[in-house]
């Protein structure tokens, strides 16, 4: 078999990601890949608030333990965001291109 040749799209196999396909494996898929995009954020957001809400010296005693918690704390919170922001862009998108179809009829 040759390593350079393809399938032919309409011989392939539809992808996880294709909402008409697979519309629950595709909702699932995008919010935990959103979840993990928003985690770095959250993340930060996370120590800026502990930082300025404390006031010690020495917040975190132990850093690699806190680190851990938060990064599990921020993409759990991550999860939670990720949720409706995924189906409000569906939302919007699904909007969108019916209002597209009905201009240019």
């Amino acid at each position: 078999m040759n390593v350079f040749t393809t399938d032919h799209p309409m011989a392939s196999q539809p992808s996880w990601f294709d909402a008409k396909a697979h519309p629950v494996l595709s909702y699932f898929g995008g919010v935990l890949l959103l979840a993990l995009l928003l985690s770095p954020l959250i993340l930060f957001g996370l120590y800026e608030y502990a930082m300025t809400d404390i006031g010690a010296d020495n917040p975190f005693p132990e850093p690699g333990w806190a680190l851990l918690m938060g990064s599990i704390l921020a993409f759990v919170l991550g999860l939670f965001c990720a949720c409706p922001l995924l189906l409000a862009y569906r939302l919007v998108a699904r909007i969108w291109q019916r209002g597209q179809t009905v201009a240019s009829q």
